[in-house]
């Protein structure tokens, strides 16, 4: 009689960008409900094997250590209280086979509440993918198999955006570090009106000619307060000297419409930075 002797789950958990080992796509990276309380994700499954999709929840949101690195930060019960969708939320489907080269719509839907206050909502929602078949099968001479099953979890992250809307950004001091060949800008920061702040930085290095010497965007998306690290390759062989960091926040990102975004004005902060 065969045992199972193992079964292994890899959990993968992803921010905007999936690993190319994912089992299945989704489209958008990001969604937004609107104001009929409705979203919608797009799973594709572009393999082979048919695939066993459960659709969850569970609250969090990307925040950042002392040195600035992104983290993300699960369990925060204060904020789930005050921001979260909590069980207003659901998918249908919630659990489905998807079968090879086949596309299904999950329809994402929000409860009304009338009590809610002017302000974005938000929470993560994460798609388990596992083969509905065994991976690996092998059977030794003793009749002992073993089982190697992989599941994936991909994580995006949802949106509701209740009433007037308003977002920005206010600076604290700002360190500058430069460490093999590149420039790290660490700046606090904190975000105002009711809504997290999405949108992309731009690192501009300039000489003391104003010359444009080096640049880089990101995207970025804060939520609260804290430290958020830009960071910026320096050219080979920069000669020595004052530059200055310019560091352009702009609600406007690639990946997400502008009329999904809550816009706010432009903000720019600088640094100086000595290259010895």
């Amino acid at each position: 009689m065969k045992h199972i002797l193992s079964v292994i789950s890899a959990l993968f958990l992803c921010l905007g960008s999936f690993s190319a080992l994912a089992q299945i796509s989704i489209a958008p990276t990001t969604v937004f409900i609107d104001q009929n309380g409705i979203g919608t994700l797009f799973i594709t499954n572009p393999g082979d094997t048919p695939q066993e999709i459960n659709v969850s929840f569970l609250f969090g949101y990307p925040g950042n250590d002392e040195a600035g690195n992104l983290t993300m930060v699960y369990g925060d019960s204060l904020s789930e209280k005050q921001f979260g969708m909590g069980d207003r939320l659901r998918a249908f489907p919630r659990t489905f086979i998807l079968t090879p080269q086949q596309q299904q719509t999950v329809r994402l839907q929000v409860r009304p509440d009338r009590t809610l206050a002017a302000g974005t909502y938000f929470t993560r929602v994460k798609i388990t993918s596992n083969a509905q078949t065994a991976d690996v099968e092998q059977t030794t001479t003793e009749g002992v198999s073993t089982q190697v099953n992989f599941k994936f979890d991909q994580v995006i992250a949802a949106f509701q955006k209740v009433g007037a809307v308003s977002t920005g950004l206010e600076f604290g001091p700002i360190a500058a570090q430069v460490k093999d060949g590149v420039v790290r800008v660490i700046p606090e920061f904190k975000v105002t009106g009711n809504s997290p702040y999405l949108g992309s930085v731009t690192a501009t290095l300039r000489n003391s000619q104003n010359q444009v010497i080096a640049e880089n965007q990101q995207t970025v998306a804060l939520y609260f307060s804290g430290k958020r690290a830009v960071e910026l390759k320096l050219p080979e062989n920069l000669a020595a000297g004052t530059y200055n960091v310019l560091l352009t926040y702009e609600t406007k990102r690639s990946d997400i419409p502008s009329s999904d975004l809550v816009q706010a004005p432009l903000v720019t902060q600088s640094v100086s930075l000595v290259i010895q």
